[in-house]
């Protein structure tokens, strides 16, 4: 595929306009990053859009470098409006045919946005392209990769009750930091339900798309998503004690009876539940850091079911199953020898080592 970039005349037909949205807050620390490898891309009829949340940070100082060198599109809000109110925000501001919102803190591959858009050329029918990535911490090091799950690799385009199924075996695998949607689907669907949904409003945006539209993912890592303790959704997922907001998702689609009498096979409905064990064992460590013994004991009180075992014992080639099994039994034995709240060090390095390798 020849790069974009050789060609002198940029004719719509060939080069549509793509918005690339950036919704930031307070992310001087990577935004110079970002924003080099968003000018950098080897598509040429783009803009590029900063929506700053009141940062209180040089965010806006930084931006503005670009506005001048890059003629980058700079808005910033007069108060924080939330995370997802400002990705509406940014999508009422694009005018492109495909809109990306990117992240502030991550890293894109030159050719992300040529390839994306050669996808929509290729198969007109879409309504959303996403990528997989490399997982990058602070200091960009890589620390892990997202995959396409294996039952979906080689497909290339997909349909609603294979992306959710699949979903419900293997949690969420489409990369809000690597969508790109056609403009006019994400102007017909914006709102983000974040009065619902909270901070998974974005798989519901993925799913109202997917019931009307297919999709595209490129099994290719395409750019490096970065975790670190800074950013929104990590801080709201460290210590966190309720329940994932996915949950609220999966289960507001899972109540619908045409979905719910789809579902493939009692396996998919054994490895959801396996995601909902996941996700009390490390709630209930987040309660022994917080020295709340009681909490994580009925939390995980009636947690350990067949179907747990079946999952963790039989899932050979996903040893993750079983470390997640063993951690609960590990954690509960510690809750009823009331050892759990002296290990506070020692959770917290548990929690960080599982939030890299089996996030």
């Amino acid at each position: 595929m020849k790069a974009f970039e050789s060609h002198k005349l940029y004719q719509s037909k060939d080069f549509p306009l793509v918005s690339i949205c950036i919704p930031t807050y307070n992310s001087a620390g990577f935004l110079r990053k970002c924003l080099d490898s968003i000018v950098s891309q080897t598509y040429p009829n783009k803009e590029i859009i900063v929506s700053d949340n009141a940062s209180t940070d040089e965010t806006e100082k930084i931006a503005k470098e670009y506005v001048e060198e890059y003629k980058i599109k700079y808005y910033r809000n007069k108060k924080n409006i939330g995370g997802e109110a400002n990705f509406t925000r940014c999508i009422e501001l694009a005018q492109g045919e495909y809109i990306a919102v990117f992240h502030s803190d991550d890293i894109y591959k030159p050719e992300m946005v040529e390839k994306q858009v050669q996808a929509f050329q290729n198969n007109p029918s879409i309504g959303a392209v996403f990528t997989m990535a490399n997982r990058i911490n602070n200091f960009g090091k890589i620390i892990g990769v997202d995959k396409i799950p294996l039952e979906l690799r080689n497909n290339g385009i997909y349909h609603f009750p294979e992306i959710f199924f699949s979903i419900m075996r293997n949690d969420n695998f489409l990369l809000c930091p690597s969508a790109m949607v056609k403009c006019k689907i994400y102007k017909e669907l914006v709102p983000f339900n974040e009065d619902k949904f909270q901070t998974s409003a974005d798989l519901d945006m993925w799913l109202r798309i997917l019931i009307k539209h297919p999709i595209a993912i490129l099994d290719e890592k395409l750019m490096n998503r970065r975790f670190n303790d800074t950013q929104g959704s990590y801080a709201t997922t460290y210590l966190r004690t309720e329940q994932l907001d996915f949950f609220k998702v999966m289960d507001y689609y899972l109540s619908d009876k045409s979905i719910a009498t789809e579902v493939p096979t009692h396996r998919t409905l054994s490895k959801y539940e396996f995601l909902k064990y996941r996700d009390k064992v490390r709630r209930a460590i987040n309660y022994l850091i917080k020295k709340q013994p009681q909490e994580a004991k009925k939390l995980l009180e009636k947690s350990f079911s067949a179907n747990i075992f079946f999952e963790a014992i039989t899932n050979f080639k996903k040893p993750k199953y079983f470390i997640w099994w063993c951690i609960g039994i590990i954690i509960s034995g510690l809750v009823h020898l009331g050892l759990g709240q002296y290990l506070e060090r020692s959770l917290h390095w548990l929690l960080y080592t599982l939030k890299r390798k089996f996030i």
